[in-house]
């Protein structure tokens, strides 16, 4: 479970978006990075239970870099707002089905499952597999548990 500390962190943080403020509160920092891996360590653990090809999966492999590339950016402040973790079976691998979760302050955290941008062979595949397996598929996003526990249930 997540502290609320942390997601204190993420929100002064994004109100003082500076190299500065940052390094004065680097104890505030690592303490909300290590929540986070613990986070997603318990995540990993979770989805483990119905997917054991992530029994192994490293959660430092999985989390992404605070540090924003600001090279081709208008956007020049120094640092994301959220922590980010992409959990697959080889870690945050974007080729490879994965879940992403994503933590932010203000009602912004989400969860999400999926291919980020597959190759065509692969997404070739998904699509002939939802073509072949439509009826069940259509069966599952009807049923009142899911569309019940989902408070904004997109696809």
């Amino acid at each position: 479970m997540l502290r609320p500390s942390t997601l204190d962190f993420l929100k002064k943080l994004a109100k003082n978006n500076s190299k500065s403020w940052l390094e004065k509160n680097k104890d505030l920092f690592v303490e909300a990075k290590a929540d986070f891996e613990n986070l997603i360590t318990e995540l990993i653990v979770g989805l483990a239970k119905s997917n054991p090809s992530l029994a192994e999966v490293d959660p430092k492999k999985c989390i992404f870099r605070i540090y924003r590339d600001v090279r081709f950016s208008k956007n020049k402040e120094p640092y994301k707002t959220n922590f980010g973790a992409s959990i697959g079976a080889t870690g945050k691998d974007l080729g490879k089905p994965l879940f992403y979760l994503h933590v932010q302050p203000g009602g912004e955290s989400f969860l999400a499952g999926g291919l980020y941008m597959p190759d065509s062979p692969t997404l070739k595949k998904v699509r002939e597999h939802i073509l072949k397996n439509s009826k069940s598929l259509k069966k599952s996003f009807r049923k009142k548990s899911l569309l019940k526990n989902s408070a904004d249930f997109r696809i």
